[in-house]
């Protein structure tokens, strides 16, 4: 089975469970659709690889959303 169309339902449901879209997400948001993405992933490619999938998110994040990882402390 593909695993594309699998994590497309993934990131649109992880969307809804955080109340954000496309468009318009805090960085609150996005954190907690990064820690519920991994676990959604964990499920479908394992442990490590849903590790590797959160960490390129994270990272991803912190280019994105400096002031944030400021604000918190954690860069």
């Amino acid at each position: 089975m593909p695993i594309a169309p699998i994590v497309e339902f993934a990131i649109n449901k992880q969307m809804q469970e955080v109340g954000a879209n496309k468009e318009c997400m805090n960085p609150k948001q996005a954190e907690e659709f990064i820690d519920n993405m991994a676990d959604a992933l964990e499920m479908f490619l394992g442990k490590d690889q849903a590790k590797r999938s959160r960490k390129f998110m994270m990272s991803s994040f912190r280019k994105h959303a400096p002031e944030y990882f400021k604000e918190k402390a954690l860069i």
